[in-house]
């Protein structure tokens, strides 16, 4: 994987005061189509074909694929060091560790004799949340398959998450993306609900939701309730990643880095 440095600026508007800042293209990496998070170390994983690859700071471009579980859909890197990687055609869920092996696997029927996982997203002391739809439940599990926590029947209180989008556990509160953002405590308890956020493309950090829609980026911060839009330096965004001051910038070409000179929040 080659690197290299193009000094490019791009004005950005919409910023709150009328003050502009830029983005900065740091980098471009041809050989990822399909981006699936970027770890603290700043390992890029994507999803490809239903393959799941890392491809490390190195060049190097590590792969993990089951075939009797079919495709991988999806995958969590929230630990590097306990990756949750989801088979959504069979609800089976595997942990790999750093250099994608595996270290734990479950079945579906593992999990749930009567349902199949329909969304997963990592959880602290490395568990993992399961969105069930049949059942219209959260259950959390241990990083052995046990239930730890089973949330009540949400189906006659909140019939809009039928169709989750997104999940994400961070600073011990679950956001789940189904026309708006829905929030739980970690005891699966529902908190509070944002419902003019666009939930297509999405992303949660600490106290604040990114998300995307079209060539515009805004950040919502549900602990000060302000938002903050940006105008991005790409059109046709397929997914983005936030980490720090820089933003990963998927589109149908390549994936893009870019450094933001000013300030996200």
């Amino acid at each position: 994987m080659k690197s290299f440095f193009i000094a490019l600026w791009v004005s950005v508007f919409f910023l709150p005061g009328g003050f502009a800042s830029d983005f900065v293209l740091i980098e471009e990496y041809k050989n990822v189509s399909s981006l699936a998070g970027i770890d603290k170390m700043g390992n890029i994983y994507s999803i490809e074909n239903g393959v799941f690859r890392k491809h490390t700071a190195s060049g190097e471009t590590i792969s993990y694929s089951k075939r009797s579980f079919g495709p991988v859909t999806f995958a969590d890197i929230s630990d590097p060091l306990n990756i949750l990687v989801f088979f959504g055609d069979f609800g089976h869920v595997v942990m790999l560790d750093k250099n994608l092996a595996e270290k734990r696997s479950f079945n579906a029927s593992d999990l749930m004799a009567t349902d199949i996982p329909a969304k997963i997203c990592f959880s602290s002391q490395n568990g993992f949340w399961v969105w069930y739809a049949g059942l219209f439940k959260l259950i959390r599990y241990n990083d052995r398959g046990m239930p730890e926590i089973s949330g009540v029947d949400l189906s006659l209180e909140f019939p809009s998450l039928e169709n989750i989008t997104y999940m994400r556990e961070s600073n011990e509160q679950l956001f789940i993306a189904a026309n708006g953002v829905w929030v739980f405590d970690r005891h699966a308890n529902f908190l509070y609900s944002l419902p003019d956020i666009p939930t297509e493309n999405i992303q949660v950090t600490e106290q604040y939701i990114f998300s995307s829609e079209g060539q515009k980026m805004k950040v919502y911060d549900f602990f000060l309730r302000r938002e903050n839009v940006f105008l991005l330096p790409e059109t046709g965004v397929k997914s983005f990643f936030v980490t720090g001051d820089e933003i990963f910038l998927q589109t149908e070409v390549s994936l893009k880095k870019y450094r933001f000179t000013g300030n996200f929040h």
